[in-house]
């Protein structure tokens, strides 16, 4: 993972893990599971069970292959930490003369073969967190990290499906099959687009799902209920938008247009400067194709060329050869646009330093409209906005927390 993932996954995982210690929960959904590094986290490092639901199978097969290299890593990385346990313990007990230190080894999904000795026990910890002791009279005992005795059904597993959940969706179906009736967890990590609002649907209407946490992003891809994507065709319009969800906002016809959701995936924290180079010289290529041609067509598309590019004159050609544009302008004639207008460019500064100051507005506008769902619903107990990550690092830092009464 880069720093930016490990930052996000490790504060994810610790507050998914401390709230479902809390309800007694040791099932979990992960949404958008991608490539799994939520889940496996949660699986091997918090002894929870976890399945992955990811609609993409590239990403299901790269999740469970990742678990597989985590696997074999992972044993090496416990056993080296239970060594060094181990050697802190007889240096402590032979410094006050106790009795001889447990034994411990590591093991990871595998049988291991241990004999009993009459003068202490052996404990195996296993990838699962479980310690395998065999008493004085060789029979092997599970306990969890508690100390209470756990079953084979109670050891933690991680299953990972390749599936497309609509908001009408049941996720119980999906999850039946594997959590039985057991109650569980629902997260999602930066759920994309439409995927955050489905969650808060899939939350309400299943009954065994009695906890949230949930970080979306991907705001611009979210589909509304009072304004048309205009470059989508109708025939692919969404049949349940996702915004508004809350009955507050749609008796009001709330709508943000695409502009608005762009605009509120604007991070003004953690950069130099909101403004880059690139705007100016974009709206000054078009301020020259309207000189010499006289038009601009919608359908050119430029892509990034412009990070490529050392210079406003390398930009106007990269950008004339990939328009299929035969250009007559001289380097200097390109120079003359670039003083004539370096005045804009300050302004364009000022104008994009103002517009990025109203995109916090825009996200708590989507943020609190999906509260104000959850809260509508007569089953939710609990609902919270809580900032679990540093802006600098992970942008769409805002987790919604809910809590739903327990299906009697």
């Amino acid at each position: 993972m880069n720093e930016k993932k490990s930052h996000e996954i490790g504060i994810m995982s610790s507050v998914c893990s401390t709230l479902a210690k809390r309800e007694r929960l040791r099932h979990v959904v992960d949404i958008g599971s991608g490539k799994g590094y939520l889940a496996t986290t949660l699986y091997m490092q918090y002894q929870l069970s976890v399945i992955g639901i990811d609609s993409q199978i590239g990403n299901t097969h790269g999740a469970l292959r990742r678990k597989q290299r985590l696997e074999k890593q992972y044993k090496g990385l416990v056993k080296r930490q239970q060594e060094r346990t181990d050697n802190s313990r007889k240096c402590r007990n032979s410094e006050h003369l106790s009795e001889p230190p447990v034994r411990e080894t590591v093991m990871r999904g595998e049988s291991h073969e241990v004999t009993a000795n009459s003068e202490s026990p052996q404990v195996t910890v296993s990838s699962e967190g479980h310690k395998v002791t065999v008493n004085s009279e060789g029979h092997e005992v599970t306990v969890n990290s508690e100390g209470h005795n756990v079953t084979e059904g109670d050891k933690p597993t991680h299953i990972a499906l390749t599936a497309f959940i609509g908001p009408n969706d049941q996720l119980d179906k999906y999850v039946e099959p594997y959590f039985q009736n057991n109650q569980f967890m629902l997260t999602g990590l930066h759920t994309c687009g439409d995927l955050a609002g489905s969650m808060s649907r899939q939350f309400i209407h299943s009954p065994a799902c009695t906890l949230m946490v949930g970080v979306g992003c991907c705001y611009h891809l979210i589909s509304e209920m009072f304004c048309a994507n205009p470059f989508q065709p109708k025939e692919e319009a969404s049949a349940t938008p996702q915004f508004p969800l809350s009955s507050f906002l749609r008796d009001k016809h709330v709508k943000l247009g695409r502009n608005c959701r762009m605009l509120s995936m604007q991070s003004r924290i953690g950069q130099d400067s909101v403004f880059d180079v690139s705007l100016f010289w974009r709206a000054l290529l078009q301020k020259i194709l309207f000189d010499v041609h006289g038009y601009w067509r919608k359908d050119w598309i430029l892509g990034k060329i412009a990070s490529r590019c050392s210079s406003f004159r390398e930009y106007v050609r990269k950008a004339f050869h990939k328009l299929h544009i035969e250009s007559q302008l001289t380097d200097a004639q390109i120079d003359d646009y670039v003083h004539q207008h370096a005045h804009v460019e300050n302004k364009m500064a000022m104008f994009f330093q103002l517009r990025t100051a109203l995109s916090p507005a825009i996200e708590s506008v989507i943020l609190l409209d999906r509260c104000l769902y959850l809260l509508e619903q007569n089953a939710t107990t609990m609902v919270v906005i809580k900032k679990l990550f540093h802006p600098s690092k992970s942008p769409r830092c805002y987790a919604i927390i809910a809590k739903k009464k327990e299906a009697r």
